[in-house]
């Protein structure tokens, strides 16, 4: 299973590149985002380790979950931290009129507004990079020849011995060439 910490990296760094919402961190005063909404049968909100409704189930956030929302994605899933246990994953933000996650809260109670927060990809290093790089193709089902992207992602249910045969999405292969560029103005190992 990949690293929440690099995964989350990787995400930050994709959103930079594809315009997506990136808000500050919620720290001690800053504001905070939670979750609501969510009524029986499933009287919680899944955080997952991967933005499908298919991928495992990190942990069941019940309503009122305080979150650190660290990436939006256009298509509702959304990547968050939970307070204050620190873990991470992604959640579905809601659909049509209802929303799961709702901004924003002051840490004493109170409604503010979060102000986003921009990174560039240039500000990851070399190992980040690699890693969110990788995770791309680790999600289409690339099978992994060295040791280093062995022991990071592993083989489990790869399908493409060959590169080129891995089938990505316009964004992802979008997402791969930018970290790609990325890491050639890093001059990053290979």
């Amino acid at each position: 299973m990949l690293s929440n910490r690099s995964f989350l990296i990787v995400l930050v760094a994709i959103a930079a590149l594809s315009g997506s919402s990136v808000l500050s961190r919620a720290g001690s005063d800053a504001a905070y985002s939670y979750v609501a909404n969510t009524q029986p049968p499933d009287a919680f909100l899944a955080l997952k380790a991967y933005p499908t409704s298919n991928s495992p189930r990190i942990m069941a956030m019940a309503n009122g979950t305080k979150l650190d929302v660290l990436l939006r994605r256009a298509d509702g899933w959304w990547y968050v931290k939970v307070w204050p246990t620190g873990e991470e994953g992604w959640s579905f933000s809601g659909s049509g009129n209802k929303a799961y996650i709702l901004c924003c809260a002051a840490t004493d109670g109170s409604q503010t507004e979060a102000k986003p927060v921009a990174k560039e990809i240039t500000d990851f290093s070399c190992e980040q990079l690699w890693f969110g790089r990788n995770s791309i193709f680790k999600e289409a089902g690339y099978c992994f020849k060295t040791p280093r992207a062995i022991a990071a992602f592993g083989n489990s249910g790869c399908l493409y011995d060959d590169i080129s045969e891995v089938r990505l999405s316009d964004e992802n292969r979008n997402f791969a060439e930018a970290i790609q560029r990325a890491e050639q103005l890093k001059s990053c190992p290979r």
